[in-house]
């Protein structure tokens, strides 16, 4: 299966990517070691949907690298030891709040600003938040000087991430933590406690594609290898696998089993790709931040 079909066997179309993007900045604060820009994207001409993009960088000279995270609407994830831990290494922490473009609540239904726009389809929140973090790309393109964009992302946001990395090129690495499956983890082997496709159909059917809620489909899914191939399209970019090892649901045996799959497509530039694994469940820590950059500073 080519790696585009997968992905969107799982999770559908993204929106179109036609629109023009507009960025105005909205507001700016300074402290002693780093500044803080707030930047109003808005898609379409006139706009039909905007959101705020952050962005903190470094004061001293910095790498150049930014990295984007789709996570805002965590403040577990994003927080000031992210952004110290990151800042720290000298790459700026961009950040929006997904959920503005597609509603994650509880009660699993399809909604937010992208489908009132597009009320014909059922595009899934994966999908859409992949389309976020690309426009969310070409904003930063328009007020940073040739930048270097990685992305990252947190659980359901690594899948996200994932998502939008395969499909857009100007992403040149990739950070993915605890993503699980639809994320960096292989199908296969799926130990006990693992998360499967039907576990995620059934809890988060907003995610996924309609046709995706199939068991027929789920399975026809399962038996490929789809998750690999689409990382595959990634070689030679950046591409780090992080991992909690007791974060049973996240699949540490499928992640750390992907890693060494894919491993003969980065030979050329093995320090490109990196596995790193640490205790302490699911959360994203500050370690997990520092290494990302870590990573990005050695790759970009």
């Amino acid at each position: 299966m080519p790696h585009g079909e997968g992905m969107e066997a799982l999770f559908g179309p993204q929106p179109p990517h036609d629109d023009p993007c507009d960025v105005v900045l909205a507001h700016q604060w300074q402290g002693a070691n780093h500044r803080v820009q707030v930047w109003q994207v808005s898609v379409g001409h006139p706009a039909w949907v905007s959101w705020l993009l952050y962005r903190a960088e470094p004061l001293q000279p910095s790498t150049g690298i930014t990295l984007l995270s789709p996570d805002g609407c965590w403040p577990q994830v994003i927080n000031d030891a992210a952004i110290d831990s990151v800042l720290g290494n000298g790459v700026a922490l961009s950040w929006f709040d997904r959920v503005g473009l597609a509603w994650d609540g509880p009660d699993a239904l399809r909604g937010g600003p992208v489908h009132r726009h597009w009320p014909e389809v059922p595009w899934s929140a994966i999908a859409v938040w992949a389309w976020g973090i690309r426009y969310s790309v070409s904003a930063l393109e328009k007020v940073l000087p040739s930048p270097k964009i990685a992305v990252i992302g947190h659980s359901r946001g690594g899948k996200a991430a994932m998502a939008a990395a395969v499909g857009d090129a100007r992403i040149q690495a990739l950070v993915s933590h605890n993503s699980g499956t639809g994320g960096v983890s292989r199908l296969h082997p799926a130990p006990p406690g693992a998360e499967s496709l039907a576990e995620l159909a059934l809890r988060f059917p907003h995610w996924l594609s309609p046709q995706a809620q199939e068991a027929r489909h789920q399975a026809h899914l399962a038996q490929t290898d789809w998750p690999a191939e689409s990382l595959r399209a990634l070689a030679l970019r950046g591409l780090c696998l992080l991992q909690a090892e007791d974060d049973l649901w996240a699949n540490p045996q499928g992640t750390r089993a992907m890693f060494e799959h894919l491993q003969p497509a980065w030979q050329a530039m093995p320090e490109r790709l990196r596995w790193q694994s640490r205790s302490g469940g699911h959360a994203m820590t500050a370690l997990d931040w520092q290494r990302a950059a870590e990573f990005l500073r050695q790759v970009l």
